[in-house]
Formats: structure tokens, C-alpha cells, sequence
């Protein structure tokens, strides 16, 4: 996709961001931060336009029916630029539009949502042929191919390199990664320091990792830690408040790098009509939605768990899918400790792009309808 037809202000997906509030408000708890996280992502946002389209395979596999949907804030930081973005919509101009009359399906529809006379919701739907899903795509740096084989269907999708950011952009997000790095860095220092005291004194493991689970808010007896152990448990807590929220300069770094390292301008959500043969490159969710998306950057940091430290407190905890982490602390602590100096900055920052890039592939084969029928 040109630079220049893309419309930088929008946001394609919920990416967490800087908060200065959230941040005054934490004090201390993986358990707490990760819950101010999740209502941040769902609120970062709110005033941005967002895109999101959905490819639903039927039974037979033959066709797949496009829903492209776009959510317009009636209030947002781009009031001139969400009006014109409205108008195109209506008058069958914006990027989607031209998208599916280059699929050339045999019928479409558009459905809108207004509250109090303004457009806010957008949805257009058609139903194409699986073999002229590329024809979709036409303008995206991406390549799909469908290929079938005896009661079955495979969908691959291939990601090239983005074109939505401009130069000023890349070279911002180059900056600005760098800034995380270092506190990458600084968080993966502080880890390495407190396993090397549990490493002299193993029976203080468990007690510390429940002090750093623990939320100032939760009912539980105060943590009986040293002056020493409270020292190195507060000092990784704030170097996991800092890659969580960090600050000014690296506030829109999540939507930035979305631009630099996603070639797609929108949430890609697959759906196929029965539970999949083969999953690959896509993240689960909800109702067997199947997505295609690039990593947050706290994700990125914790998948480099084995890499200098080995376990991560906040690769465990982002694992840990809501359990009680004070509870899991024993667990945590049983498990076998590794920590090296980082050699710098650099060398993170250049592992964190590749861990926020799109996967090589994204894949799912599925049953067909005529394979359902089989004995």
C-alpha cells in the first residue's frame, strides 16, 4: 500500500500506550499491572479510527465472505481528518471500497451506524470466490494463495514489508526503540541481580516472587523480606512498570511501530467453518477467531525469555491467563535460574524488531464439506 493512501492517524488495532496516570497509579504487582494493561488496550484507541476485517470460509471452502468494519470516534484527535474519512465511506471512495470492487463480487453490502446523525460504524460485506481473495489485496503488501487437497482447504497468507510508515516515521521508531531497549536492559539487569541473590539463598526464592506478584490492593499478610530483599524485589517491579507504560518518548511507540513493522492497515481475523487441521503464525481468540497480528511490545520483551534470563517474572505472568500469580509463586521459584549481562541496548532493540514483525507465514487448513460427508 502507498504511503500516501494510508491514513496515519488511524489506528488499525488496539495497541498499548504510555499513561501517565496508570503509571502514578501502580505500586508495585505484576497481577495489578498486567489488569491496568488490558483496560489500557482497550482504551488506547478510543478517539482513532479502527479497522478491522474478518474472511469467513464456508463449508465448502469455495468462497469467503469479506467484512471489512471501520469505527469512526464521534469525538477524536483528528476531528477534520475522521469527517473526511466519513465522506469517503459514504461516497464509496475510502481504500475498502476499492478493495472490493477489484474482487469483483457478485453482490455487496454496506451497513451504517449513526449516533445522533454522525456516521460511527461502518461495515461493507461481500462474498468472493476463495481463488480471488488476492484480488483484495491488490494494494497490500501481502500474498494469499488457497490450495485444496482431499476434504480439505489451506489457506497462506505471506506478509511483506510494511509501506505504510514514511521515512520521518521509521526513523522515529528506530529512536524511540532504542529508548525501550535500554530499559529492557535496565529490567533485565535487575532480574539477573536478584537471582543471584536467590541462587546464595534458594529458601528466599518463593517469598520474594510472591512479594513481587503481589497487589498492594489484595488482602494478604505483608511480604517478611529484608531490607535487602525488598530492595531488589522493588527495583525489578519499577523496571516493569517503566517497558509497561515508559515515558513521553515512548508513549506512541506501539502505534508507531504498528506502521513500521504491520503491511496491514487492520486487524486480519480469519474464521473457518470447523476446528482446524493446522494452525500456524496465528494468534487464537475468542470463538475460534483465528488472528493475524504483530507482537505488543511487552509481548516482545517476554519472548525473549531464554535469551539472557530464563524464567521471566513477566513472560510467567502473561502465561499465567488470570490465575492467582501470588499463588504460582512456589512454582516459579522451583524452576531452574539463568541470568548473563546483556551486552546493550543495540542488541536488544534489534531483537525486539524481529519480534515485532509479522510472522513468515500465516497458515490454516480446515475440513471441507465433502470430507465432513465422508464415512
Amino acid at each position: 500500500m502507498s504511503p500516501s493512501r494510508d491514513t496515519h492517524g488511524e489506528c488499525p488495532s488496539p495497541r498499548l500506550r504510555g499513561e501517565g496516570a496508570a503509571k502514578r497509579r501502580m505500586r508495585g504487582g505484576i497481577a495489578r499491572l498486567l489488569l491496568l494493561m488490558a483496560l489500557l488496550v482497550l482504551a488506547a484507541c478510543d478517539d482513532l479510527p479502527r479497522h478491522e476485517v474478518t474472511l469467513s470460509f464456508d463449508d465448502s471452502g469455495e468462497h469467503v465472505t469479506v467484512a471489512a468494519e471501520t469505527r469512526i470516534p464521534e469525538k477524536g484527535r483528528d476531528d477534520a481528518r475522521a469527517q473526511r474519512l466519513r465522506e469517503d465511506l459514504v461516497a464509496y471512495r475510502d481504500e475498502w471500497s476499492l478493495r472490493f470492487a477489484n474482487a469483483n463480487p457478485a453482490e455487496d453490502r454496506m451497513l451504517f451506524e449513526r449516533s445522533r446523525g454522525t456516521v460511527v460504524r461502518v461495515e461493507h460485506v461481500a462474498r468472493i470466490e476463495s481463488e480471488n481473495l488476492q484480488k483484495f489485496f491488490f494494494d497490500v503488501p501481502i500474498s494469499t494463495n488457497v490450495t485444496r487437497g482431499p476434504g480439505w482447504m489451506e489457506l497462506s497468507i505471506y506478509p511483506g514489508t510494511s509501506m505504510r510508515a514514511t521515512r520521518q516515521q521509521r526513523d522515529e521508531v528506530d529512536k524511540k526503540l532504542q529508548t525501550y531497549a535500554r530499559r529492557a536492559v535496565e529490567y533485565f539487569s535487575a532480574i539477573r541481580a536478584m537471582y543471584a541473590y536467590m541462587d546464595e539463598k534458594p529458601q528466599r526464592a518463593a517469598e520474594m516472587f510472591k512479594t513481587l506478584f503481589r497487589d498492594d490492593n489484595e488482602e494478604a499478610p505483608p511480604a517478611l523480606l529484608t531490607e535487602t530483599e525488598m530492595n531488589l524485589v522493588m527495583a525489578t517491579s519499577r523496571a516493569i512498570t517503566e517497558i509497561a507504560y515508559g515515558a513521553e518518548e515512548t508513549e506512541q511507540l506501539e502505534r508507531e511501530a504498528d506502521l513500521v513493522f504491520n503491511p496491514f492497515p487492520a486487524t486480519l481475523v480469519v474464521r473457518v467453518p470447523s476446528e482446524p487441521l493446522l494452525v500456524e503464525g496465528f494468534t487464537r481468540g475468542e470463538k475460534g477467531k483465528l488472528l493475524a497480528e504483530t507482537k505488543h511490545l511487552l509481548d516482545a520483551v517476554a519472548s525473549l525469555e531464554g535469551k539472557w534470563i530464563s524464567p521471566d517474572p513477566l513472560a510467567f505472568a502473561l502465561r499465567s491467563d488470570g490465575k492467582a500469580l501470588m499463588d504460582l509463586a512456589p512454582v516459579l521459584a522451583a524452576e531452574p535460574r539463568h541470568a548473563e549481562s546483556v551486552i546493550g541496548a543495540q542488541e536488544v532493540a534489534e531483537a525486539l524488531r524481529q519480534r515485532l514483525r509479522p510472522a513468515e507465514r500465516y497458515r490454516v487448513r480446515f475440513m471441507t464439506r465433502a470430507a465432513a460427508r465422508e464415512p
